[in-house]
C-alpha cells in the first residue's frame, strides 16, 4: 500500500508480445537427397550457414538449379562466408522461400561443437549467430518466419547448436513495447518488426540418434518467457514499477501456477520481525515497506530443503539524503533488476516444472529523501541483531539485502544466493562481460561458474578474506556499511557474508551484467540463464 500515493499503475506485469512459434523439421538427412524437401520449402527466409571452405557444397542444399547464380551473385558481392557475413538473395530459383540468406560461420566454432568437447554453449558461437540473426533483421522488416537449416553430424552437437540458435534468435527478436501512443514508419512506410517464427530443420531423422530437440526448445522457450518479464520490469519507469507494482506482479505468479504460492509482508510485521535495516531504505519513500516471499514447490517432499534466491528490488535510487549526481539517477530504475530475475527465474523454473523447491524474497524499497529518511551517522539495530554504522544511505541495497538474508535463515535452505546490482566497482573490475561472484563456499562458487560457463553467462569469484573485512570496522558499532578506502564490491561482498551465518551463501553482483550502464533499454535478464543452469544441475543431483 502507498502512503498517500498516486500510483499510476495498481495493476500487475502482463506480456504484450505475440508468442513465439518454434518448430523442428526432422529431414532424412542433409545431402543432396534433400535438395527437392528444401526448394519446396516455403518460407520468408531459408538461412543456410556455411564456413568459407563450404561454399562449394551448396549444390547440396539448393540443387544444380540454384547454385550457379547464388555463385555468380556472391562472386559479384565479394561474400567469402566470414563469420558473421551475410548475403541476401531474393526470389532464388527453383526455391520457393522468398528469400534465401548465406551467412558465414568459423570452422573453428563448429569445431567446438564435437561430441568430445561439447558440454556448453560456445560464447563465440552465440556472438555470431546474434550477429546474423541482427543483420537478416536490418535487411528487411517483412521477414516474419525464418527457416534455420542445421547440418550438425552428431546428436549432441546438434542439440547445443540448436540451443545456441533459439537462444540467440529469442534474444535478438525482444522489443520492450514502451508507452508510445503512436509507432513510426520509417521512408517506405513499413513499421518496425521482427521474426515471430523460426524453424530449425534438422539432419539424420531416420538414424537412431537422431536428435529430439523437444526439450531444448521447451527449456529455451521457458527462458526467453523469464527474461522477457525480468527486462521488461527492469524497463519501466519508477512511477509504474513500484514496490506495489513488483509484490503485485509477484502475486500474478501465484495465480497462473499451482505450484507458486505467494504471501507478501508489509508494514507491521516488518516492524515486529525487528527489520530495521530493511526499513531504513524505504523511510523517505511514500510506499510502505513489503518484501513479497514466492514460494516455488516442485518437490512435495517435506524435507525436501528449498534454494532460497533474493533479489534487491529498489525501484529508484535516488541515493537517499547521500544524494547521487543527477547524470547517474537516470538509469537507477534499473536498481530493480535482482528482483526482476528472481521473478524470472522462478517463472521459468514453474513453466517446466523443475523438481526442487525454491523460495523467492524480493527485497523491494524505494530509497528516497524525506524527514523521515535515514541518514550518513545513524546506528542501526539490524535483524540479525548485528549494528551498523550508515557512513552512506546510497550503500541501501547491502541494507536490504543483509535484512532478508538473515530472515531467509527460518526457511533451513539448501543454499542462499542473493543477486543484487550492487556496486559500480563491480562494473570497474569486470565490465559488463561477467558478474562478479561472492561464496562462503567452495562447492557452491564451483557449482555457479560452471553453471555460468554451460549458459554463457560466467561470473568471476572474489575474496573475502579477513585482510578485507577490517575496511568495515566501525569504532561506534559492529560493523560500517561502506569501507574507508577498499575495494567496493568487495567490502559489500564482506557486509553480506557476515548474515550468512554457516549457511553455504553466494552473492552475484550484477551491475554490469543486469544492464549497461548509460544506455537505454539495456536491460539484459542476466543472471537468469546461469541461475536455470544451476538449478537443472541441482535437479539431477539432489
Amino acid at each position: 500500500m502507498s502512503k498517500g500515493h498516486n500510483n499510476e499503475s495498481s495493476s500487475f506485469y502482463q506480456a504484450k508480445a505475440a508468442p513465439f512459434v518454434i518448430e523442428h523439421e526432422p529431414a532424412a538427412e542433409l545431402t543432396s537427397a534433400l535438395s527437392t524437401p528444401l526448394s519446396a520449402k516455403e518460407t520468408d527466409c531459408l538461412l543456410l550457414l556455411i564456413t568459407s571452405t563450404q561454399f562449394v557444397a551448396l549444390e547440396h542444399y539448393i540443387g544444380r538449379d540454384a547454385i550457379t547464380y547464388v555463385q555468380s551473385v556472391a562472386r559479384d558481392e565479394g561474400f567469402k562466408a566470414l563469420p558473421s557475413e551475410v548475403l541476401l538473395l531474393h526470389r532464388v530459383a527453383p526455391l520457393k522461400a522468398k528469400r534465401l540468406v548465406l551467412a558465414g560461420i568459423d570452422d573453428s566454432e563448429l569445431a567446438k561443437l564435437s561430441p568430445e568437447v561439447t558440454n556448453a554453449l560456445p560464447p563465440r558461437l552465440c556472438k555470431i549467430l546474434k550477429n546474423i540473426f541482427k543483420r537478416i533483421h536490418s535487411l528487411s522488416n517483412n521477414i516474419a518466419h525464418i527457416s534455420l537449416v542445421v547440418d550438425q553430424p552428431n546428436t549432441l552437437a546438434c542439440e547445443w547448436f540448436c540451443r545456441a540458435a533459439l537462444r540467440t534468435f529469442l534474444d535478438t527478436t525482444y522489443q520492450f513495447e514502451g508507452y508510445k501512443t503512436q509507432v513510426k514508419a520509417d521512408k517506405k512506410g513499413n513499421k518496425s518488426s521482427v521474426p515471430k517464427a523460426l524453424t530449425l530443420i534438422t539432419s539424420r531423422a531416420t538414424e537412431s540418434n537422431s536428435p529430439d530437440i523437444t526439450d531444448v526448445i521447451a527449456q529455451e522457450l521457458a527462458l526467453n518467457e523469464g527474461l522477457r518479464l525480468a527486462k521488461d520490469l527492469s524497463h519501466m519507469p519508477a512511477n509504474l514499477c513500484t514496490p506495489d507494482y513488483l509484490a503485485n506482479t509477484a502475486h500474478a505468479l501465484g495465480q497462473a501456477f499451482d505450484t507458486i504460492h505467494v504471501n507478501t509482508l508489509g508494514q507491521s510485521e516488518l516492524n515486529d520481525l525487528e527489520m530495521n535495516g530493511y526499513l531504513a531504505v524505504n523511510a523517505g519513500s511514500a510506499f510502505d515497506a513489503s518484501m513479497p516471499i514466492i514460494h516455488y514447490t516442485g518437490n512435495p517432499v517435506t524435507d525436501a530443503k528449498p534454494i532460497v534466491l533474493i533479489g534487491k528490488g529498489v525501484t529508484f535510487d535516488s541515493g537517499g539524503i547521500t544524494l547521487k549526481r543527477s547524470p547517474d539517477m537516470h538509469h537507477m530504475i534499473y536498481d530493480m533488476a535482482g528482483a526482476a530475475c528472481v521473478l524470472g527465474v522462478i517463472k521459468t523454473a514453474a513453466q517446466l516444472g523443475l523438481n526442487l523447491n525454491i523460495i523467492g524474497i524480493l527485497a523491494t524499497a524505494e530509497n528516497s529523501i524525506d524527514g523521515g529518511a535515514y541518514r550518513p551517522g545513524d546506528i542501526i539495530t539490524m535483524h540479525a541483531g548485528h549494528t551498523v554504522e550508515v557512513m552512506s544511505t546510497d550503500a541501501e541495497g547491502r541494507m536490504l539485502m543483509a535484512d532478508a538474508i538473515s530472515y531467509s535463515q527460518q526457511f533451513n535452505p539448501h543454499v542462499i544466493i542473493d543477486i543484487a546490482t550492487l556496486t559500480g566497482a563491480a562494473i570497474t573490475a569486470l565490465g559488463h562481460h561477467t558478474s562478479a561472484l561472492f561464496c562462503n563456499s567452495p562447492s557452491l562458487e564451483s557449482a555457479l561458474m560452471q553453471a555460468g560457463d554451460i549458459a554463457n553467462d560466467s561470473c568471476w569469484p572474489f575474496p573475502l578474506w579477513p585482510e578485507y573485512q577490517e575496511a568495515i570496522t566501525s569504532p561506534h558499532a559492529d560493523m560500517m556499511n561502506t569501507g574507508i578506502n577498499s575495494p567496493g564490491a568487495i567490502s559489500a561482498g564482506c557486509f553480506l557474508s557476515r548474515y550468512a551465518s554457516n549457511t553455504p551463501w553466494a552473492h552475484l553482483d550484477v551491475a554490469g551484467t543486469a544492464f549497461k550502464y548509460g544506455e537505454k533499454l539495456s536491460a539484459t535478464g542476466r543472471p537468469i540463464p546461469l541461475l536455470l543452469s544451476y538449478l537443472l544441475t541441482q535437479q539431477n543431483t539432489r
